[in-house]
């Protein structure tokens, strides 16, 4: 009698001989297992099985008809010549034998090579699921990664000292650069830094008016001062350092300063000879939301822009555009340019908006393209306006625009509708050698300089309602 061993299965104690412990190992191992992806990756035993008992059987079955057959041959005694000789017949019974031994044989060789392909495809299984696994692994890794390096560069930006902001500044451009899938996330970050309220420091410091540190108490009628001791002003102690606060200012400015150039040089393609744009452009970025932002001596020339928001936005010296491609919507209302505003040669491919605007230097748009229509109504130009060969494909809304300053419209072309409904020209206004292609509306207009049409080319009705232009050309009051 065997020698019981005992296991514990599930609270139990299960007497089980050794004989049996065996049979179960030898049938747990042929249970079917789980690959990786979670499907039964196992042979089918009961097809095999009986595949290999229906060879055994075909085999057996052919040998002993060819044994039996040739039992018949060697029996035969009406034709003595037809009957197999012992010798012979002994011969073809070994033939048979082999050509049986060799069909069982091709079997089992099929049955392996079967199996050994089973192998091949499990493993190759096996190894996909690692390298998924392993990739799955090294992405989450480097989110990890990503989120952290993200996570500094943005809080040094918000630090109170000028460079330590510069340093996660330039941080934050590292990482967008080696991971594109964050440039979108760092632009907003940067609109987001220059949308801060921000008062820009005056040209020379401000002196201090009085030390923190007291006056003479000598100076002082007060009853209980003591000669030559000195006490805190109540009037300047609390006050801050004026030339601290100059050079805190002076520095933030040249952090903007940074911010700005960095999202231009990411927003300017500078293609090679092949057309490729450079390594540094960042062409993921959707927007840019820089409404209410403080920028100074702003440029974005030879860009390509995406949408683009800069409603109420105040430029400190001069903005310049110079060449740029905006692809959607731009929009600047109630903007105040104080230096010169610089579109010349600039692509409008949506609309772009200038309503409520105010530019309190030139404002240049030679050989802009307008796509799409271009409003400006309510804009205010104090100086200069030039619209010098500028093409408006679609409307060209000036509607109560401002123009205190020469307007100049030298050669500009207008598919769309052209209003100038309620505008005032307090200067000179020029529209020599322009051509407007569809109707032309001066509803309400003023003119208090010399108004000029020479060359112009009408290809419909020109309108003016109220005063008709003072100056040289064609009176086109009708």
């Amino acid at each position: 009698m065997h020698t019981a061993t005992f296991q514990r299965r599930r609270g139990m104690i299960v007497n089980e001989s050794p004989t049996r412990s065996r049979w179960r190992r030898a049938v747990d191992r042929l249970r079917p297992t789980r690959t990786a992806s979670g499907i039964e990756d196992r042979l089918p035993w009961a097809v095999l099985l009986l595949g290999l008992v229906v060879l055994v059987l075909v085999v057996g079955g052919a040998l002993w008809f060819t044994l039996d057959w040739l039992e018949g041959v060697a029996a035969v005694k009406v034709d003595p010549n037809a009957a197999i000789g012992g010798k012979d017949f002994v011969t073809a019974k070994l033939d048979a034998v082999k050509i049986a031994l060799t069909a069982v044989a091709g079997g089992v060789a099929l049955f392996a090579l079967y199996l050994a392909v089973r192998r091949q495809i499990t493993a190759e299984r096996d190894l996909r699921a690692r390298l998924d696994a392993q990739a799955h692994t090294e992405d989450d890794a480097r989110s990890r990664r990503v989120t952290e390096l993200y996570t500094k560069a943005a809080d040094q930006l918000g630090s109170d000292k000028a460079p330590v902001r510069l340093a996660g500044l330039y941080a934050l451009e590292r990482l967008g650069q080696d991971n594109p899938d964050q440039r979108p996330t760092i632009a907003s970050l940067w609109c987001a830094y220059l949308r801060m309220p921000y008062t820009p420091p005056p040209s020379t410091p401000v002196p201090a008016t009085r030390s923190s540190a007291g006056v003479p108490r000598p100076l002082l009628r007060d009853p209980h001062r003591r000669s030559g001791i000195r006490r805190p002003d109540p009037d300047t102690a609390s006050s801050p350092d004026r030339t601290s606060t100059h050079a805190e200012a002076v520095l933030e400015r040249d952090v903007r300063l940074s911010v700005q150039r960095l999202l231009a040089k990411h927003l300017r393609p500078q293609p090679d000879d092949s057309g490729q744009p450079h390594s540094a452009y960042w062409p993921e970025i959707p927007e840019l939301d820089l409404t209410e932002a403080t920028l100074i001596d702003f440029g974005l020339d030879d860009c390509h822009l995406p949408p683009l928001r800069m409603d109420s936005v105040t430029f400190i010296g001069g903005a310049s555009f110079g060449d740029t491609t905006f692809n959607g919507i731009a929009s600047f209302g109630d903007t105040t340019f104080n230096g010169i505003a610089w579109f010349s040669g600039a692509t409008f491919i949506g609309d772009a908006g200038f309503i409520g605007a105010t530019f309190a230097s030139d404002a240049r748009f030679n050989g802009v393209t307008f796509a799409s229509t271009a409003w400006f109504h309510r804009t205010t130009f104090t100086r200069g306006a030039e619209f010098v060969g500028a093409t408006f494909k679609g409307d060209a809304e000036f509607v109560s625009a401002i123009f205190t300053g020469n307007a100049e419209f030298r050669e500009v072309t207008v598919v769309g509708y052209a209003s100038f409904s309620g505008a005032v020209f307090t200067s000179d206004a020029g529209f020599v050698g322009a051509t407007f292609t569809s109707e032309l509306g001066f509803f309400g207009a003023t003119f208090s300089g010399d108004t000029t049409f020479d060359d112009a080319a009408f290809e419909s009705a020109a309108s003016f309602s109220g005063a008709p232009p003072n100056g040289r050309g064609r009176d086109l009051s009708w």
